[in-house]
């Protein structure tokens, strides 16, 4: 099962490369989800990646009580998301939806897409199919909002989307 650990955002990649060094056994896997955007960086495109939950970090294991003991010997670490008492995983839906947005890599990759008229159309990427769920689109930092349930709630998560073209809607014959 997936968990997550909440630490300070900006330290989720620092903080899941020492949990990996210091704590992860064979059987488990610790990540950041990630997504990927390019980026003007002194005149020269390049591709840049941020994480998909700003601070928290996953982690999957069986016995996450003896993960727990381990977790906080790490002084960067804040806690373990729960409910009352009991640790919570994360949803298998939730899982899906993380697995389709990123992948085996954990890296969510630029999804490329139009506008045509008021209409998103992704043409490609791990948003090709997820544009009912775009609230928002930033296409100086190409990057989309999608609104989607997460840790019992909805959640606005960012995800690269480069649009390469914007359409006037067609017009359908009477």
């Amino acid at each position: 099962m997936w968990y997550v650990v909440q630490v300070r955002t900006g330290d989720e990649l620092k903080i899941a490369d020492r949990l990996h060094l210091e704590v992860k056994t064979d059987d488990e896997d610790i990540f950041v989800p990630l997504f990927e955007r390019r980026k003007c960086i002194r005149g020269e495109w390049t591709k840049v990646t941020t994480p998909l939950f700003p601070g928290y970090v996953f982690f999957q294991t069986n016995d996450v009580e003896d993960m727990y003991g381990r977790l906080k010997k790490i002084d960067a670490f804040t806690r373990v998301l729960k409910t009352g008492d009991c640790y919570t995983p994360i949803s298998s839906e939730e899982e899906r939806f993380i697995d389709t947005l990123t992948g085996d890599d954990h890296i969510a990759e630029q999804s490329v897409g139009v506008i045509e008229g008021d209409k998103i159309i992704v043409m490609r990427g791990p948003l090709y199919g997820l544009e009912g769920s775009i609230v928002k689109v930033n296409r100086h930092k190409r990057i989309a909002i999608i609104r989607a349930e997460f840790m019992g709630g909805p959640r606005d998560i960012k995800v690269g989307l480069e649009i390469i073209d914007k359409r006037p809607a067609e017009i359908k014959d009477q």
